[in-house]
């Protein structure tokens, strides 16, 4: 049963912009980073030029993507008012929201995927074509480490946004969630408490403790599989 409706959420994703968002989001943090580099006046450093790149991914291009993708995915039935058929045919609950959180993560996990394809690809860009050439060997099993790490840590804010975008018609409130997350996470970096803060779980990733790493990708996914659990119980007992 549960493999109909994954393989309906993934049809449907050629009708949205989902897919667009998970390629243009990872790529956009990788091309900034190559075009800093190639900007700067010595040769590139190029362990120093991958690591930058889970940087600014995990603060702040990460949570907003996830926010958009939560919207996106939710609008496909909002939008169309589907919810009213869907959820009246037989076996379709907890399914059809259970097949939406597994399609999420998955995204998620392709956009880390991505990213780090297209760092090795800004990598091989920079040794090939800057002026002053470049230096360092680039650790990529600890890249993918880090980024693995960084997709399950943020298990838990994808749950929380798809369950706010799913339980809300309108786009605007999961919307707002996730950009005050986001905002709010940012502020308050570095604070003492702020490790255990959901929007900064990846940016924990990032930690030289081992024990905020730790924390960050148990928490994330831990509380993320219990945060899909309270949202299938609720929201199966939605009206259609």
């Amino acid at each position: 049963m549960l493999h109909r409706y994954l393989i309906a959420e993934i049809l449907k994703l050629r009708r949205s912009l989902a897919l667009m968002l998970c390629v243009a989001a990872p790529g956009c943090v990788a091309l900034l980073g190559t075009i800093i580099a190639f900007d700067k006046k010595a040769p590139v450093n190029l362990a120093a030029f991958v690591m930058t790149g889970p940087g600014i991914w995990s603060f702040v291009m990460l949570p907003l993507a996830i926010t958009a993708l939560s919207v996106l995915m939710a609008q496909m039935e909002h939008g169309s008012r589907n919810w009213n058929h869907l959820l009246t045919l037989p076996g379709a609950r907890p399914h059809v929201f259970l097949a939406k959180a597994i399609v999420m993560l998955g995204l998620v996990a392709a956009m880390s995927v991505l990213l780090f394809l297209f760092l090795l690809g800004g990598a091989a860009l920079l040794s090939l074509l800057h002026p002053l050439g470049v230096t360092g060997h680039p650790d990529y099993a600890a890249l993918a480490i880090r980024l693995g790490l960084m997709a399950l840590s943020c298990t838990l804010v994808s749950m929380l946004q798809l369950w706010v975008a799913l339980a809300n018609r309108s786009f605007v409130v999961p919307l707002v969630f996730g950009i005050a997350g986001t905002f709010i996470g940012i502020g308050t970096f570095g604070a003492t408490k702020a490790a255990w803060f959901p929007w900064l779980l990846a940016a924990g990733m990032l930690s030289p403790r081992p024990e905020i790493q730790q924390l960050g990708w148990m928490l994330g996914g831990i509380g993320g599989a219990a945060v899909m659990a309270a949202m299938l119980l609720h929201l199966s007992r939605r009206e259609a």
